[in-house]
């Protein structure tokens, strides 16, 4: 009965493995598909909402041009 159980041991650890990967791929492939399907959803919204309500263009703000001296010296005690 020892050899018996001896010879099966290795059978059952490696039928556990293989259950174990499948499950695996299984799960990588139920995360991946709902990932893309989040990725779709999302990327639809965000067409949506850029196609209808543009973003505002920003207002250019011209920038003065010469020396700007930052420093205290220059005020009266």
């Amino acid at each position: 009965m020892k050899r018996f159980f001896k010879q099966f041991i290795p059978f059952i650890i490696i039928g556990i493995v293989i259950v174990a990967l499948a499950f695996g791929i299984l799960l990588l492939s139920y995360l991946l598909l709902f990932g893309v399907m989040m990725g779709l959803i999302l990327f639809f919204i965000n067409w949506v909402r850029n196609k209808f309500f543009p973003p505002k263009k920003p207002i250019i703000v011209k920038k003065k041009s010469g020396r700007i001296i930052d420093s205290d010296d220059w005020k009266k005690l």
